[in-house]
């Protein structure tokens, strides 16, 4: 009996050992956190301490990363801490990583298999904590990896897909407000380097083939015939009936205009809710017409200039809210290694076809008295919207950039107070001899009827698509002649 005790006891006493020597290791783990000594934390590690042990503080991990500890973090995500334990905040290692806006650890949590939407007390997931420290690494990491965010009182909303180059391939993605879960998240997936074309998803019924970037010329003779669309503003369905009607395409939506010229004069972007549909069609359509002998030509306008610059004042409100709401900038859709923003920056700001030139605002004296080519004009911009400005370029492109250059200028129908005044007859005669042109083609300015001036030098082709009482217009010029095409097909020759 009493041998029995003294073994009972024995053990008792054994455990009792046990659990102060661990609670003895864990303080210790703790206060090498604390006083980041990472050598007494790898020894510890390696003894065997228990990681998950809670406090007031958390885990051992909890306060690693709390105290920015980044190659200690990992070590104890990599050594088997617990990766979704709560603190008395509810909060989990990962809204902590998003909290303190460390990328690399928040990338180790989800090799290792955390819950990526686990709530804290309050609801929160770890993306709603990176939206608000502004961290765009973690946000991109965290969405591409299937975050979402809850919002009240969303509405359906998608847009995409946006396609990025990565080291592997393409990674492309829609944003997506859903109303009956009450979420907002990214829906991507990833390609191989192999592949080039895909189909969408998320409802999306459209075929994406992205072929190698060229710069399109800027300059081309053609017997063909050209035609011409103004500002679409988003106004992607009523840019669709104009061409199917004019039979540039089908009712496939599929290019029919042979060896034919399509150009737009700008401003794809802002205003409407369909901007990314309209520039997909530009882009497949630019690839069609190529196959066919034809020819796509997208001049550049000051909307998209804005929009690459991060001037987001005339964005709809629906691109505003969904971007906000999973914490994206809307320029960085279009960032330079994406798909969309490699074309757009690869696109002329004018061109000449034959004797006419295209361009979105128009070219002033001013510009012409500067010296500056229209190849010149092309090749800065370009440059521009990749680099920016140095001390080398930054006159010329003071003179392109400011209202009286070529997405600016209004000065074929008015004067801008003291900016510039209206052009006058001699002045736009100098303009087009020193271009060795005979007529200039524009947008930019709006006007409810597709109209010329100057007696016919210049045409303007921004018909306001958001207005519903005004009617659908274009211009063609075909066999050296301009007519005013309406949508019941009516051709009026203006010059």
């Amino acid at each position: 009996m009493i041998k029995n005790n003294l073994k009972y006891l024995s053990y008792l006493l054994f455990i009792i050992l046990v659990a102060c020597n661990s609670q003895k290791s864990n303080e210790e783990l703790l206060h090498a956190i604390r006083n980041r000594n990472f050598e007494d934390i790898k020894s510890l590690v390696k003894q065997g301490v228990d990681l998950n042990n809670l406090t007031e503080d958390g885990t051992a991990l909890h306060l690693a990363i709390k105290n920015r500890q980044i190659t200690t973090s990992i070590l104890l995500i990599k050594s088997g801490a617990e990766l979704n334990t709560k603190d008395s905040d509810g909060l989990t290692p990962l809204h902590w990583s998003a909290k303190r806006a460390l990328p690399e650890i928040t990338k180790a949590l989800i090799k290792y298999g955390c819950d990526i939407n686990c709530k804290d007390h309050d609801g929160y997931t770890p993306l709603n904590y990176a939206i608000k420290t502004y961290s765009q690494e973690n946000i991109n990491i965290l969405l591409r990896n299937g975050a979402l965010v809850y919002k009240k009182d969303v509405s359906n909303l998608c847009d995409g897909p946006f396609v990025d180059w990565t080291e592997d391939g393409m990674y492309a993605y829609y944003l997506r407000q859903d109303s009956i879960s009450g979420t907002a998240f990214m829906s991507g997936k990833s390609f191989d380097s192999n592949t080039k074309s895909f189909d969408g998803w998320e409802g999306d019924t459209c075929f994406y083939h992205i072929p190698n970037m060229e710069i399109p010329r800027a300059k081309i003779n053609t017997n063909e015939p050209i035609f011409v669309l103004g500002d679409i503003h988003g106004q992607y369905d009523r840019m669709i009936s104009n061409l199917k009607t004019h039979g540039v395409i089908n009712d496939q939506l599929k290019w029919s205009w042979g060896k034919g010229h399509l150009v737009y004069v700008g401003d794809i972007f802002d205003r409407g809710l369909k901007v990314t549909e309209s520039l997909w069609l530009i882009f497949r359509l630019e690839q069609e017409a190529k196959a066919a002998g034809g020819q796509v030509h997208f001049v550049f306008g000051n909307h998209e200039l804005m929009v690459l610059e991060n001037d987001l004042r005339y964005i709809a409100p629906k691109y505003e809210k969904l971007c906000e709401n999973l914490g994206l900038n809307y320029t960085n859709l279009f960032h330079p290694n994406s798909v969309l923003g490699e074309w757009l920056r690869s696109q002329n700001s004018t061109i000449q076809i034959n004797d006419v030139l295209f361009v979105h605002g128009g070219i002033s004296p001013q510009l012409v008295e500067s010296g500056i080519t229209l190849d010149e004009i092309n090749i800065l911009t370009r440059k521009f919207l990749v680099a920016g400005t140095n001390p080398n370029n930054e006159e010329k492109y003071d003179q392109i950039m400011r209202s009286h250059g070529p997405f600016w200028y209004r000065g074929y129908f008015m004067s801008r107070k003291q900016r510039y005044d209206k052009i006058s007859e001699n002045e736009l005669a100098h303009v087009l001899n020193k271009m060795n042109i005979s007529t200039i083609v524009v947008g930019h300015t709006e006007t409810d009827e597709l109209s010329s001036s100057f007696d016919g030098k210049i045409i303007d082709v921004n018909i306001p698509l958001a207005k519903k009482d005004v009617p659908n217009q274009a211009l063609l010029i075909k066999d050296g002649k301009f007519y005013h095409l309406s949508e019941n097909n009516k051709i009026i020759e203006i010059k």
